[in-house]
């Protein structure tokens, strides 16, 4: 919620900001291009930091950088102290979507995570609208810098978090485990190891596509809609609020989506139906009332993001799961802003509906490449670990139905219970690394003795 309402707000006072700053456009520019370059950096920082100190207290100290830097806006009097704001306000944005995502996915049973993730995401649509509340009500009364210091509020939160919020268990599950096993401490590179770095990749390509294709097209649309089709800015502004209000309906549904048919099967009709929409917005909204109701089903498609939370989380084991999601949705964000620069060109060469035309492109890019992740539905994240049992105790090996004295490999299906599988009193059960794209484990029991 907060990476929209900040981002947002900044774009909607930009005009008195360089007024009272004395700034040019390409200026501000440089401002948002910090901010955007300090997001990747912050979702490195952040999710790393979670995976080894805890989703909870990570969250905390996001919040903090966020806030804190937001808040001191009020006092900025120069580029130089805007530019240096923006960068650890971005580097606190960097690791909200990641840090939410993991802590709502490891608390919540598969069953229902599409629509718990999807609640979270409806962040971003409630996020614009506050900003638009903050930028058309507060502003005109209380001026930019009393706007941006009250825009402070989310450091709030950090004693609500602190108070209410516990930390995830599959987290200390997982830590206790590690220590017990007196495994190395997680590396950043671990998401770019053999067993990973495919999928690593493939979602990094997949979020890629879907962030050049939003940052394109809804960057510029404003810009399209004053000088192709008559708009206002106040009207403009008016129908990006409706599209929000799309938005939200589509992230439920997006959510539903997830847990009824699947995670790729979601996000492959929305990017698609994003790209239908496009095209046909471009082609034939001509009139008032059609662009109201083009303004709904573009904003309703947008829910694609509801189903990247689910995707990276649940394809990542604990003790890189804030990693993963940290790294894959912030560097695709810092590489697709080229994707705005691109779209002013081939305006300037051909036309802004031909430039607003490629978003579509990458939204159906986006709905193939997810054909090549594994679905994961209703997966329990606990399958996910390493270890999950341990148990010794001296006596005999007995070995059960399925096993034989010595080392044994057995696969389990993921979710399923492990009783029954092996005699356990005296035998010393874990789970060897989860394979990704495989619904099954690797259990090992060894004798004790």
């Amino acid at each position: 919620m907060f990476d929209a309402f900040d981002i947002m707000l900044l774009a909607l006072l930009a005009v008195p900001i360089m007024k009272a700053l004395h700034l040019a456009p390409a200026q501000l520019a440089l401002v948002f291009s910090i901010q955007l370059a300090a997001s990747a950096l912050g979702g490195i920082v952040m999710g790393t930091l979670a995976d080894y100190i805890g989703r909870r207290s990570a969250m905390m100290v996001n919040i903090l950088v966020y806030a804190l830097s937001t808040g001191a806006i009020f006092f900025a009097h120069s580029l130089g102290t805007l530019l240096v704001l923006r960068f650890f306000t971005g580097l606190g944005l960097g690791g909200e979507w990641g840090l939410g995502m993991t802590l709502i996915a490891e608390r919540i049973p598969g069953d229902f995570r599409g629509r718990a993730v999807a609640l979270g995401n409806i962040g971003w649509p409630l996020g614009t609208l506050l900003a638009a509340v903050f930028a058309f009500y507060i502003n005109p009364a209380l001026g930019w810098r009393a706007t941006f210091a009250l825009a402070a509020f989310p450091a709030l939160l950090v004693l609500w978090v602190r108070a209410y919020v516990p930390e995830s268990a599959l987290w200390q599950t997982a830590r206790k485990v590690r220590k017990e096993l007196q495994r190395e401490p997680v590396s950043l590179l671990t998401i770019f190891a053999k067993k990973y770095v495919k999928y690593t990749l493939l979602v990094f390509a997949a979020i890629v596509c879907t962030q050049f294709s939003y940052w394109m097209f809804w960057t510029w649309l404003p810009t399209f809609l004053v000088k192709t089709r008559g708009f206002t800015l106040s009207s403009s502004i008016l129908w990006m609020i409706v599209t929000q209000l799309g938005a939200l309906a589509g992230y439920v549904t997006n959510g539903i989506l997830q847990d009824k048919v699947g995670r790729r099967a979601a996000l492959c009709c929305f990017s698609v139906g994003e790209a239908v929409m496009m095209v046909i917005f471009l082609a034939v909204a001509t009139n008032s009332a059609v662009m109201y109701l083009m303004a709904i089903l573009l904003g309703f498609f947008t829910g694609y993001w509801a189903s990247y939370g689910s995707i990276v989380t649940e394809n990542f084991p604990t003790r890189i799961r804030t990693t993963a999601a940290g790294v894959t949705y912030n560097l695709a964000r810092a590489v697709s802003f080229v994707g705005p620069l691109l779209i002013t060109s081939v305006a300037a060469a051909a036309s802004w509906t031909t430039a607003l035309s490629l978003p579509a492109v990458g939204a159906l890019l986006a709905g193939i490449l997810v054909w090549t992740l594994p679905e994961t539905r209703g997966r329990n994240l606990a399958m996910l670990d390493e270890k999950l049992a341990q148990h010794k105790a001296p006596g005999h090996f007995h070995p059960g139905p399925f096993c034989a004295p010595g080392p044994l490999e057995r696969r389990i299906p993921a979710g399923a219970g492990i009783a029954g599988h092996f005699h356990q009193d005296h035998v010393h059960t874990y789970f060897d690394d989860f394979v990704p794209g495989h619904d099954h484990l690797l259990l090992t029991a060894e004798n004790t003795q």
